[in-house]
């Protein structure tokens, strides 16, 4: 019920908008890293790639689509060997903080998406994680864009998909990603 108020809530935003600055396509790409080891040859890895498609409905709101294929890989020795590839097609609103003349925007994103996840492996015992996932997630983060010109800039973005539509599990399922945006 949550999922469906919160879809609810973006598509009325989207109606009282004013076309004041739209018309502005924007097209980035991102990608992240992180590997963790840990004691007598544990380790864990995830990489990450992000690509978006967003239309600027006004200099200040954007309505957005992303798509996100992660890759994560968890190995304890004699415990579990799993790797889990995530893929995540979502439709975001994203919010600009300051006007469109800054050559710095800190953004808000709020959306919902589909998560497929497929999962590999064996734990202890010869146990397998379950084989597919697919279930509906709220997207939301934060963000910073940095115009180096008028066609390209930089963006760093924290996202998470919070598993159920639960605030609560937004450590759960976090991405930073580095990368960068063309303006056209």
């Amino acid at each position: 019920m949550m999922k469906i108020r919160i879809l609810l809530g973006l598509l009325l935003s989207f109606a009282f908008v004013s076309d004041a600055g739209a018309g502005v396509f924007e097209t980035s790409l991102g990608f992240s890293y992180s590997r963790s080891a840990y004691n007598g040859g544990s380790y864990s890895v995830t990489q990450s790639w992000n690509g978006a498609l967003g239309y600027y409905l006004t200099q200040d709101s954007q309505v957005q689509f992303s798509y996100q294929d992660s890759l994560n890989t968890e190995f304890v020795p004699n415990v579990q060997d799993i790797k889990y590839r995530d893929r995540v097609y979502s439709m975001n609103f994203l919010y600009h903080m300051f006007s469109e003349g800054s050559p710095v925007r800190p953004f808000l994103r709020f959306g919902v998406g589909q998560l497929n996840r497929d999962a590999t492996g064996t734990y202890q015992g010869g146990f397998s994680p379950p084989g597919r996932l697919d279930q509906v997630t709220v997207i939301s983060g934060l963000g910073l864009k940095v115009k180096l010109t008028s066609r390209f800039g930089l963006r760093l973005d924290g996202t998470s998909y919070l598993t159920g539509g639960s605030i609560a599990t937004w450590k759960d399922n976090f991405n930073l990603a580095l990368g960068g945006s063309f303006y056209f």
